[in-house]
């Protein structure tokens, strides 16, 4: 059923608030408070998902066939599906509150602005929070492995606004307190359509980029038989076990958003309303008058919102029994815990948890291992300047741009360098005993005009360091032409005298150094460019405007 939200009429804190306004402010106060509030969420959006995608890339997936799949494999499975489904949608605010900014003639900014060192808190919110699992209340949030004290962290972010909570652009303690402090600026006497008409909406994030699914949100219920076809509609199977298609689980529903779609460009005050609504009612859940925010983030209740989402993953924990965490009226815990209940021990020791470090930075890494770690920045950064970039490209190409620079970065570049050194044991230091984990560091790529070069430059430092440690363990294999590598394989054990653990740690840098080729030298066999594109040529045509 898509039914989609309507407009959130104001609270009485709300009306009030927009009254005060009206009285004591200016014109040029509202639009100066409100520019630099969209920029502020731009940044708190994006400082959720280096988090996110972090506990994401902590969870094996694919341990087990669909056949033999065990619960701890489906717990792990839903886990994966719905952070990845999270994530996405982080991405979706971000671009919302971005295309808010650009219609009104300012060039939002992403490259250097995610969070500066974690654990951290989120930006301008008040230290003191819901309640975490320390049995504190700052909110500091860390880059962590999944667990149940990652998933309290969690909840501290989406932690749902209560009804007529005060709005608050500073010191705020609910995310909806933010963004209900900018519905309030939009809803003043000082604003018209044509405010939000001064960025070019052709050239803005437009709606056919944004897919609420992806192959990585979608979970299996139950076993399945990977081998059985998706059936016809109207076809039944008589089969015991399911087939794929009948098990798959897909969490983002097709109405979880307020307007005509849930990628927006802006053109009026009601569209930039819209935006906001779709933000606060996936994260914290669809309001309910005089009583709070529901579990559900859609009038048809297909989705929950990231809260319900996260409370229950948690409770799936041994270690949600008896906790004191503060709760909201709503939504109440969840009722289907499932037992044996989950524990972090148990998922490492099925190998379906990687065991990264805690807020990990790269200078704590071993010799070499800090420019493959910087790397994997180096692209996150990358992929932040050529979402800034979008609105630079011409309209008719931005379709292009978008699935040959966002989607390979994020796709075919981030996602398999991250689980690639997530391989890669640490044998000293800081983090000794542990496998490799992204950092997502604030590194220079230098200017924009530029950042491709730089780009090129910390890459061209990984296959240094890549190949020297493989120089360390098997010399032979060192390689010299990473553009032109074939796609890697499963590592293979090699001859007696080469110790299997020193084969696939090989095989692993061996993949490093492909995926780097990919980001910065790969050519097809017609020696066309497959790797990210240079957004130089954009930049440089600003600038001559």
């Amino acid at each position: 059923m898509d039914v989609c939200d309507a407009v959130t009429p104001l609270t009485p804190a709300e009306q009030a608030f927009v009254a005060e306004i009206n009285r004591s402010w200016t014109r040029e106060d509202v639009l100066a408070r409100l520019k630099r509030d969209l920029q502020t969420a731009v940044e708190i959006e994006l400082a959720t998902i280096p988090i996110y995608l972090y506990t994401y890339y902590s969870l094996v997936r694919n341990a087990e066939s669909g056949e033999t799949i065990s619960d701890a494999q489906l717990y792990a499975n839903k886990a994966g599906g719905i952070l990845m489904s999270v994530a996405v949608e982080e991405m979706l605010h971000m671009s919302l509150s971005a295309n808010i900014l650009w219609s009104m003639g300012v060039m939002p900014q992403l490259y250097g602005k995610a969070p500066a060192a974690y654990p951290t808190p989120l930006p301008y919110h008040n230290p003191r929070g819901p309640m975490g699992p320390d049995g504190r209340t700052a909110v500091l949030i860390p880059l962590a492995k999944l667990s149940f004290e990652q998933l309290w962290h969690f909840l501290q972010i989406e932690y749902p606004e209560q009804w007529d909570a005060s709005p608050q652009d500073r010191h705020w303690d609910t995310i909806g307190q933010f963004y209900s402090y900018i519905r309030c600026l939009l809803n003043t006497q000082f604003l018209a359509d044509s405010d939000f008409q001064r960025g070019a909406m052709a050239s803005a994030i437009q709606p056919y980029n944004y897919s609420p699914n992806n192959v990585d949100t979608v979970y299996p219920s139950g076993g399945f038989d990977p081998w059985k076809p998706a059936p016809p509609a109207t076809a039944s199977w008589a089969g015991t076990m399911q087939g794929a298609a009948a098990a798959a689980v897909y969490p983002d529903a097709d109405d979880s958003h307020a307007g005509r779609s849930p990628l927006i460009a802006i053109r009026s005050i009601r569209d930039a309303a819209t935006a906001i609504d779709t933000i606060c009612d996936q994260g914290e859940g669809k309001p309910i008058p005089k009583i709070g925010p529901s579990p559900y983030d859609d009038p048809s209740k297909e989705e929950e919102s990231h809260y319900v989402k996260f409370l229950g993953l948690q409770a799936q924990f041994a270690d949600y029994a008896g906790t004191t965490e503060q709760r909201p009226s709503q939504p109440p815990p969840p009722t289907d815990v499932i037992q044996p209940a989950v524990t972090s021990k148990e998922l490492l020791h099925a190998k379906l948890l990687v065991d990264m470090p805690e807020s990990p930075v790269a200078a704590s890494y071993p010799e070499h291992y800090v420019d493959i770690a910087n790397f994997c920045s180096a692209c996150f950064q990358y992929m932040l300047v050529m979402t800034e970039t979008i609105y630079l490209v011409p309209p008719a190409q931005q379709k292009l741009f978008f699935n040959e620079g966002l989607h390979r970065s994020m796709i075919w570049v981030l996602d398999k360098y991250i689980r690639t050194i997530r391989q890669i044991p640490i044998p000293e230091g800081a983090y000794a005993g542990k496998c490799m984990g992204p950092t997502f560091e604030n590194v220079s790529l230098g200017d924009r005009l530029h950042a491709f070069q730089g780009l090129t430059a910390y890459g061209n430092k990984a296959i240094a360091a890549a190949n020297a440690l493989i120089h360390r363990h098997d010399p032979r294999r060192v390689v010299e032409h990473p553009g032109h590598l074939q796609r890697p394989g499963r590592a293979t054990a090699r001859a007696a005298k080469v110790e299997k653990a020193d084969d696939e740690l090989v095989s692993v840098l061996q993949n490093v150094i492909y995926y780097v080729g990919v980001t910065i030298c790969k050519t097809g066999t017609d020696n066309a460019p497959m790797h990210l594109p240079d957004v130089g040529p954009y930049w440089a045509a600003a600038q001559q405007r």
